[in-house]
């Protein structure tokens, strides 16, 4: 049966870490008393025993669908709790960006500066938000050389071009226009870097129905404290459930003493995992990884098999006959899973369309190359 979760008072880890690393995990729990968050008594928080960073630990074994914590929805960071927000909700209609974060991290940017900011104890956690180590920090001719045929050279690119543009079109007007709140000397284009790491690895979004989804977009992202200090690995042993007043973790299996208990970011493949939160599961742990061939290379290999000029238009015509049915794109992948291909109606309709029997070994090398990539990553992230 599941016990009840108790107020919180949580062990502190020990003072090996350093006394900045304790008082600020003691200062967040004292917070954490103040903003209604309960917690098991039998787990503890510490960075002693987690994989990376904080992490939460059984301090005593727990069942499956145990609570570990209830956080009330007031004490969630977002652009609805945040001091600013009527200022975010006359600004709306401005402030609508691709990526839908502009909101949260202009929040984000005010409260981790303010300071008198009700948040503060939250950030203490995160002292320098560069530890993340997202490979938008690594040098650019290390992350092309170590991730060459991962996809996130690619990503990364295109997430920094986003942020400066997001920062140039719509935060520096916003700032502007407020120059009692913001200061952009003191909220550069450097810490909405940082903020914009920090969102990528640490922010939840709500599920909605799908028909909802539709309807309405997906929810804003939201810093959910206590929550986002557990870490992730495929075969986690908690899930978050959302109700309309608080949030719960809940265990999804039994946990032995000493444990580290481990949410789930989703099925994320380690390059996604790499790119979003600045890690990558050891071979073989993570059972959702995956090796991605880019659609445009099968359709070089193609056109480098095709024997004659009319081989090569019956190729191109082939593949323009596919996009326009959406089943490939410029931007696509075929997926490989660990038992199956994961996009196989894809990639079978495109062998048929571009003519198998010109595609051999070519169409073999880009696998190769990923996983290449893939055994970089993890050397990289081993410090091998």
């Amino acid at each position: 049966m599941a016990s009840a979760p108790k107020r919180f008072k949580a062990a502190v880890e020990s003072g090996a870490q350093g006394k900045s690393s304790a008082d600020s995990l003691s200062g967040f729990l004292a917070w954490c008393g103040r903003a209604g968050v309960e917690l098991n008594p039998k787990v503890r928080l510490s960075r002693e025993g987690a994989v990376a960073g904080y992490g939460m630990l059984a301090a005593e074994e727990l069942e499956a669908g145990e609570v570990l914590f209830t956080i009330p929805r007031t004490a969630l960071l977002s652009q609805h709790t945040t001091s600013i927000h009527e200022l975010l909700q006359e600004a709306q209609e401005s402030l609508q960006s691709q990526s839908g974060w502009v909101p949260l991290l202009l929040a984000l940017l005010h409260e981790y500066t303010a300071s008198n900011s009700h948040w503060q104890p939250y950030f203490s956690l995160w002292q320098d938000f560069r530890s993340l180590d997202h490979p938008m920090f690594w040098p650019q001719e290390e992350r092309t050389r170590l991730l060459q045929g991962t996809g996130i050279p690619e990503a990364v690119d295109k997430d920094l071009a986003n942020i400066q543009l997001e920062y140039n079109s719509i935060i520096l007007p916003f700032m502007e226009t407020h120059p009692d709140i913001f200061d952009p000397k003191l909220h550069t284009l450097e810490l909405y870097k940082e903020l914009v790491a920090f969102v990528m690895a640490y922010s939840f979004q709500e599920p909605l129905e799908e028909e909802e989804e539709d309807e309405k977009g997906p929810n804003p992202p939201m810093m959910v404290p206590v929550a986002d200090i557990l870490n992730h690995v495929a075969n986690h042993n908690a899930n978050l459930e959302y109700s309309p007043l608080c949030l719960r973790m809940v265990t999804t299996q039994p946990v032995r003493k000493g444990q580290e208990i481990f949410n789930t970011y989703g099925q994320m493949a380690n390059w996604q995992l790499l790119h979003m939160y600045g890690f990558a599961e050891p071979y073989p742990g993570n059972s959702h990884d995956t090796a991605d061939i880019q659609m445009v290379t099968l359709r070089r290999a193609a056109l480098q098999r095709a024997k004659s000029e009319a081989q090569q238009q019956l190729v191109s015509e082939q593949w323009d006959f596919l996009c326009q049915l959406e089943m490939v794109g410029e931007e696509g992948a075929f997926v490989l899973g660990w038992d199956e291909v994961l996009t196989d109606e894809e990639l079978s309709m495109t062998l048929k369309r571009t003519k198998p029997d010109i595609l051999t070994l070519p169409v073999i090398y880009p696998f190769a190359w990923v996983t290449t990539g893939a055994l970089h990553v993890r050397r990289r992230i081993q410090g091998v």
